[in-house]
C-alpha cells in the first residue's frame, strides 16, 4: 500500500493508461468522434497528484484502483464489455448494447422501483417482486423482447466496473455517485424470474 500510494503522477497515470488502453484496443478509441473515445477519455481521468497531505479516502481509493486495475478478471470483463458497445454501435438500433444510463428508457423506474424493492429486500422472484418488475417492464411485453433486455443488462451491469467510477470521483474531489448496479442487478433476477415462469 505505501509504495502503490506514493508513486509519482506520471506512474499512476500510466497504470491507468495501460489498463484503458487493454481496455479500448481496436474500438476505435483514437478517433475522437468514436463512441468508445469519450469512455476511454473519462477513465483516464486522474489528477494531475494526490494533494500534499491527502486524506485517508484518497490514498485508500488509489490503492484500491490501482489493485482493480491490475485485476486479471476485471480487465477481461470490462473488455468484454467494450466489445460489446462496439458491436452493438455497429449493428443494433439506438439504445441497444449500451450501458444502463440516465438517459435509456426504463433507468430512472429502475432506480426507484428496484432500489425501493432492494431496500426493502422483497424477492425478485416473488408475487410482489413481478409487481414491481412490471413498473419498470409492461407487463404485455413479448418474452424475446425481456430476454434481450435481459442480454443488454447482463453484459453492462457490474459492481466493479462502477466501483471504478467511484474511486476516479473520489480522487478527483467529485460528488461520488450514488450505487445504481444492486437496482439493475434486481432487475436483472425479476427479468430471469418472468422469463422461467410458463406464460400466460
Amino acid at each position: 500500500m505505501s509504495k502503490l500510494s506514493q508513486l509519482s503522477a506520471r506512474e499512476r497515470q500510466q497504470i491507468i493508461d495501460d489498463f484503458v488502453d487493454g481496455v479500448f484496443a481496436g474500438t476505435g478509441q483514437e478517433t475522437p468522434a468514436a463512441p468508445a473515445a469519450g469512455i476511454a477519455r473519462g477513465m483516464r481521468q486522474l489528477p494531475a497528484d494526490l494533494p500534499d497531505d491527502p486524506s485517508p479516502e484518497q490514498v485508500g481509493a488509489w490503492v484500491e484502483l490501482a489493485e482493480l486495475v491490475a485485476d486479471e478478471s476485471f480487465r477481461q470483463r470490462a473488455r468484454s464489455m467494450a466489445l460489446a458497445g462496439q458491436d452493438a454501435t455497429a449493428s443494433s438500433a439506438p439504445g441497444q448494447g449500451e450501458a444502463p444510463g440516465p438517459d435509456q428508457p426504463g433507468y430512472q423506474e429502475t432506480i426507484e422501483h428496484a432500489g425501493q424493492a432492494v431496500a426493502a429486500g422483497v424477492d425478485p422472484a416473488s408475487p410482489a417482486g413481478q409487481a414491481v418488475l412490471g413498473r419498470i417492464v409492461a407487463p404485455g411485453t413479448p418474452a424475446a423482447q425481456r430476454a434481450a433486455t435481459l442480454r443488454q443488462l447482463e453484459t453492462f451491469t457490474d459492481a466493479r466496473v462502477e466501483r471504478y467510477w467511484q474511486l476516479l470521483a473520489i480522487l478527483n474531489g467529485q460528488p461520488v455517485p450514488p450505487a445504481v448496479v444492486p437496482a439493475f442487478e434486481w432487475l436483472i433476477a425479476a427479468l430471469r424470474a418472468s422469463l422461467s415462469q410458463p406464460a400466460g
